[in-house]
């Protein structure tokens, strides 16, 4: 790691372009459109970050900036105009779609005649480079590129489970188990058996945690992953046979008391209250963030307290665990160079030096001596300005400029400086560490055409799915009307759904070759 410090000279930046004057001689300025990461530290040429950029590489910069919801909004307004900045900031998809209509030059060529970084981590990667090219295959967008996979998973009481002398679950029947012992033999330890709620979860917003117990069954319920191939075959996992198999074994636990009776409408603030009360013995969430309970104030009011990950459930001991709930390679956000840059060149060496080793020190960590420092390790460390904020290190890297909405690769080590303790980071890599995930899903490509229509569609078709799949964990329709449901979904114009997704998986392949 110590050969990886801002100032080094490395085989990956010596490429990148770095201290390049424009080939005119003079100093150029490109002007870029971006969210900033907090209103109340939006983007200048004095943000840390951007003025390292700008000193490093011999550039200006001219903000057009907000907040992400005003920048979001501004977006399609601004393309419309036809009066585009140099660089934009955006989702890939939309990057992607303005990018075909012309708003957006394609990078294969500057990417493989003066990018060897972008070549290397993002053109050298089949999953990265699927997830971001374009359906003309081209490359409009440069994404960011996640360090971590986990997302959300399965968390247990394990003072409770050493209470009552359970192991930690990992088939469904365990967790049935447990959670049945939980209910009847006071896990908690306070002399009534019946005040605890064996799992509960955030259910009033749009992470729908409970459904990841499918994962037992290969399957995602998830409406940002409903479409699964198997066999080369298109299947829309809500209405398979294994989804019924899984809303029976829901339905069982909900009757017999074992979810929570309010998990459809929990919010955040409640759940954390129920937790903190000593009354939740597992749930399922971000595995980072929930981790980090343990070290919180309120759980040390509560002697023992302490959640533990859980591997991915499954039905039969010895099977694979492995979770469909995961991270993509790439962050949806990424940047472009509009058609009407004027300064290809010294655009591509920012976005190249940006994906080097020293780029991506500076996108994570800042400036050495300013926002962090060496360890006696070696280990790169955040310093007090940046660990002792009163506003959290979160915020205070984004006011400095670090984890930019651009096209920028994070780093594991960022996400491992600022774990609040070494449990926290162990259980936050537990399932890379242990590669406790399934195969990525496809990428679908679609036609403007296609997925303005597979949109309307799936919109209608969901929000039946979603009140169905409800109703059936609480039994207010009964799994006998399983094949009614089915039917119902299929009469919503599903066979041009189908159709839709075959075109758009096939265009997968093909650009996958």
């Amino acid at each position: 790691m110590t050969s990886l410090s801002g100032c080094s000279s490395n085989s990956d930046t010596a490429d990148s372009g770095a201290n390049a004057p424009a080939s005119d001689g003079k100093r150029p300025k490109l002007s870029v459109f971006i969210a900033s990461r907090t209103s109340d530290a939006l983007y200048t040429n004095e943000t840390l970050v951007w003025k390292e950029l700008g000193k490093r590489l011999n550039i200006d910069f001219e903000f057009i900036t907000g907040d992400i919801k005003t920048m979001r909004t501004k977006l399609p307004v601004m393309i419309a105009s036809g009066q585009y900045p140099d660089i934009v900031s955006g989702g890939i998809a939309d990057i992607n779609k303005y990018g075909q209509s012309g708003a957006f030059i394609p990078l294969n060529d500057p990417i493989a005649k003066s990018a060897p970084n972008i070549k290397k981590h993002l053109m050298d990667d089949p999953e990265a480079k699927i997830q971001t090219v374009s359906f003309d295959g081209n490359i409009y967008a440069i994404p960011m590129l996640s360090a971590v996979r986990t997302s959300e998973g399965p968390l247990v009481r394990k003072d409770w489970l050493d209470r009552l002398g359970l192991p930690m679950p990992e088939t469904m029947d365990d967790w049935y188990n447990m959670l049945k012992a939980f209910k009847e033999k006071d896990a908690n330890g306070n002399g009534n058996p019946n005040d605890e709620i064996p799992f509960s979860s955030v259910g009033g917003q749009d992470d729908k945690y409970y459904l990841n117990f499918a994962d037992a069954w290969g399957i995602d319920l998830n409406t940002d992953n409903r479409w699964k191939v198997e066999n080369d075959k298109l299947i829309f996992t809500p209405i398979d046979p294994r989804a019924k198999e899984y809303l029976a074994t829901m339905n069982k636990w909900y009757n017999e008391g074992l979810i929570d009776k309010e998990f459809l409408s929990r919010q955040e603030q409640d759940f954390k209250a129920a937790i903190f009360s000593n009354k939740v013995g597992a749930t399922n969430h971000w595995i980072g963030f929930l981790a980090e309970f343990n070290d919180l104030p309120e759980a040390k009011k509560v002697p023992g307290f302490h959640f533990e990950v859980a591997k991915p459930p499954v039905l039969h001991k010895g099977d694979k665990a492995a979770t469909r709930r995961q991270q993509l390679i790439t962050v949806p956000w990424a940047w472009g160079i509009s058609a009407n840059n004027k300064n290809v060149e010294a655009t591509m060496k920012l976005f190249d030096y940006v994906y080097s080793d020293e780029g991506q020190i500076l996108l994570n960590f800042g400036v050495e001596g300013d926002s962090y420092a060496k360890g006696a390790d070696g280990a790169l460390v955040y310093t007090d300005k940046i660990m002792k904020n009163p506003d959290g290190p979160r915020k205070a890297l984004w006011r400095i400029g670090t984890q930019a909405l651009i096209g920028f690769r994070q780093d594991v080590r960022y996400e491992k400086a600022l774990c609040s303790s070494p449990d926290v980071c162990r259980q936050l890599f537990s399932y890379m560490d242990n590669k406790l995930f399934a195969d990525p899903a496809p990428t679908f490509k679609y036609t403007d055409a296609d997925f303005e229509e597979y949109n309307k569609i799936t919109t209608q078709i969901n929000t039946y799915v979603d009140s169905m799949l409800s109703k059936f964990i609480i039994g207010q329709e009964p799994l006998s009307k399983f094949d009614e449901y089915v039917a119902k979904v299929k009469s919503m114009n599903y066979d041009k759904l189908e159709s839709i997704q075959k075109r758009a998986y096939d265009k997968y392949k093909e650009l996958k070759k």
